[in-house]
Protein backbone atom coordinates (compact mmCIF):
# COMPACT_ATOMS: atom_id res chain seq x y z
CA UNK A 1 0.00 0.00 0.00
CA UNK A 2 1.41 3.36 -0.98
CA UNK A 3 0.48 6.42 1.03
CA UNK A 4 -2.00 4.44 3.14
CA UNK A 5 -4.30 3.63 0.22
CA UNK A 6 -6.03 0.27 0.51
CA UNK A 7 -5.62 -1.50 -2.86
CA UNK A 8 -9.07 -3.10 -2.45
CA UNK A 9 -10.85 0.20 -1.77
CA UNK A 10 -12.61 2.11 -4.59
CA UNK A 11 -10.20 4.15 -6.67
CA UNK A 12 -10.10 7.85 -5.86
CA UNK A 13 -10.49 8.78 -9.54
CA UNK A 14 -14.13 7.72 -9.42
CA UNK A 15 -13.91 4.96 -12.03
CA UNK A 16 -15.73 2.52 -9.75
CA UNK A 17 -12.85 0.05 -9.99
CA UNK A 18 -10.70 -1.08 -7.09
CA UNK A 19 -7.59 1.08 -6.60
CA UNK A 20 -5.30 -1.86 -7.44
CA UNK A 21 -7.12 -2.41 -10.76
CA UNK A 22 -7.08 1.25 -11.77
CA UNK A 23 -4.70 4.03 -10.74
CA UNK A 24 -2.88 1.72 -8.33
CA UNK A 25 -1.54 -0.45 -11.15
CA UNK A 26 2.20 -0.24 -11.80
CA UNK A 27 2.88 2.26 -14.58
CA UNK A 28 5.51 0.08 -16.29
CA UNK A 29 8.35 2.51 -16.86
CA UNK A 30 6.26 5.42 -18.12
CA UNK A 31 6.30 7.09 -14.70
CA UNK A 32 9.78 8.50 -15.35
CA UNK A 33 8.34 10.78 -18.04
CA UNK A 34 6.50 13.90 -16.97
CA UNK A 35 4.58 16.20 -19.23
CA UNK A 36 5.02 19.64 -17.71
CA UNK A 37 1.61 21.00 -18.75
CA UNK A 38 -0.12 18.07 -17.05
CA UNK A 39 1.93 17.99 -13.85
CA UNK A 40 -1.19 18.66 -11.77
CA UNK A 41 -2.94 15.56 -13.10
CA UNK A 42 -2.11 12.00 -12.19
CA UNK A 43 -1.71 9.96 -15.35
CA UNK A 44 -3.71 6.77 -15.25
CA UNK A 45 -1.90 3.72 -16.64
CA UNK A 46 -3.91 3.85 -19.87
CA UNK A 47 -3.33 7.57 -20.41
CA UNK A 48 0.37 7.30 -19.58
CA UNK A 49 0.79 4.45 -22.06
CA UNK A 50 -1.20 6.26 -24.77
CA UNK A 51 0.87 9.39 -24.22
CA UNK A 52 4.13 7.46 -24.40
CA UNK A 53 3.11 5.54 -27.54
CA UNK A 54 1.72 8.56 -29.38
CA UNK A 55 4.70 10.83 -28.85
CA UNK A 56 7.44 10.93 -31.45
CA UNK A 57 10.71 9.68 -29.90
CA UNK A 58 12.17 13.19 -30.31
CA UNK A 59 9.66 14.52 -27.76
CA UNK A 60 10.50 11.76 -25.28
CA UNK A 61 14.19 12.52 -25.80
CA UNK A 62 13.48 16.19 -25.09
CA UNK A 63 11.60 15.42 -21.86
CA UNK A 64 14.25 13.00 -20.62
CA UNK A 65 17.05 15.50 -21.34
CA UNK A 66 15.12 18.36 -19.75
CA UNK A 67 14.30 16.38 -16.61
CA UNK A 68 17.90 15.24 -16.21
CA UNK A 69 19.30 18.74 -16.70
CA UNK A 70 21.02 17.87 -20.00
CA UNK A 71 20.93 19.96 -23.16
CA UNK A 72 17.70 19.69 -25.14
CA UNK A 73 19.21 21.26 -28.27
CA UNK A 74 19.57 17.98 -30.24
CA UNK A 75 16.02 16.91 -29.40
CA UNK A 76 14.70 20.34 -30.38
CA UNK A 77 16.40 20.01 -33.79
CA UNK A 78 14.77 16.58 -34.24
CA UNK A 79 11.39 18.04 -33.24
CA UNK A 80 11.80 20.85 -35.79
CA UNK A 81 12.23 18.20 -38.53
CA UNK A 82 8.95 16.39 -37.76
CA UNK A 83 6.47 16.77 -40.66
CA UNK A 84 3.49 19.00 -39.89
CA UNK A 85 0.96 16.15 -40.31
CA UNK A 86 2.65 14.28 -37.43
CA UNK A 87 2.78 17.23 -35.07
CA UNK A 88 0.73 17.28 -31.89
CA UNK A 89 -1.59 20.22 -32.74
CA UNK A 90 -2.32 18.74 -36.19
CA UNK A 91 -3.22 15.37 -34.67
CA UNK A 92 -5.46 17.07 -32.09
CA UNK A 93 -7.23 19.22 -34.68
CA UNK A 94 -7.74 16.25 -37.03
CA UNK A 95 -9.11 14.15 -34.16
CA UNK A 96 -11.48 16.91 -33.06
CA UNK A 97 -12.65 17.39 -36.62
CA UNK A 98 -13.41 13.69 -36.94
CA UNK A 99 -14.94 13.39 -33.47
CA UNK A 100 -17.22 16.40 -33.79
CA UNK A 101 -18.03 16.20 -37.52
CA UNK A 102 -21.53 14.94 -36.80
CA UNK A 103 -21.94 16.05 -33.17
CA UNK A 104 -25.49 16.85 -32.26
CA UNK A 105 -26.52 17.56 -28.67
CA UNK A 106 -30.00 16.11 -29.12
CA UNK A 107 -28.57 12.80 -30.33
CA UNK A 108 -26.07 12.75 -27.45
CA UNK A 109 -28.91 13.32 -24.98
CA UNK A 110 -30.81 10.40 -26.52
CA UNK A 111 -27.73 8.16 -26.23
CA UNK A 112 -26.72 8.92 -22.62
CA UNK A 113 -29.51 6.99 -20.85
CA UNK A 114 -28.68 3.86 -22.86
CA UNK A 115 -24.92 3.77 -22.31
CA UNK A 116 -24.08 0.97 -19.89
CA UNK A 117 -20.30 0.87 -20.18
CA UNK A 118 -19.65 4.62 -19.84
CA UNK A 119 -21.62 6.14 -16.98
CA UNK A 120 -22.51 9.85 -17.17
CA UNK A 121 -20.31 10.76 -14.17
CA UNK A 122 -17.30 9.05 -15.77
CA UNK A 123 -18.00 10.79 -19.09
CA UNK A 124 -18.23 14.11 -17.23
CA UNK A 125 -14.84 13.60 -15.50
CA UNK A 126 -13.25 12.55 -18.78
CA UNK A 127 -14.62 15.58 -20.64
CA UNK A 128 -13.55 17.94 -17.84
CA UNK A 129 -10.01 16.57 -18.08
CA UNK A 130 -10.00 16.93 -21.88
CA UNK A 131 -11.44 20.44 -21.54
CA UNK A 132 -8.46 21.42 -19.36
CA UNK A 133 -6.10 20.02 -22.00
CA UNK A 134 -7.98 21.82 -24.78
CA UNK A 135 -7.83 25.08 -22.78
CA UNK A 136 -4.05 24.70 -22.40
CA UNK A 137 -3.70 24.23 -26.16
CA UNK A 138 -6.01 27.17 -26.86
CA UNK A 139 -3.98 29.38 -24.51
CA UNK A 140 -0.73 28.31 -26.19
CA UNK A 141 -2.12 29.11 -29.64
CA UNK A 142 -3.53 32.43 -28.40
CA UNK A 143 -0.12 33.37 -26.96
CA UNK A 144 1.49 32.55 -30.31
CA UNK A 145 -1.08 34.59 -32.26
CA UNK A 146 -0.65 37.62 -30.01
Amino acid sequence: MSGGTNPDSPCGCGSGKKHKECCGQPKAGVTSMRVKDLKHFELTPGLATALSVSLDPAYREYFVADLSGKSTKEAEQQIAAIPEEKRYPTRVLDSLDTAFADFDLETAMLDLPHMQKHKPDAIKRFLEFRLRQFKMLLDAVADRVE
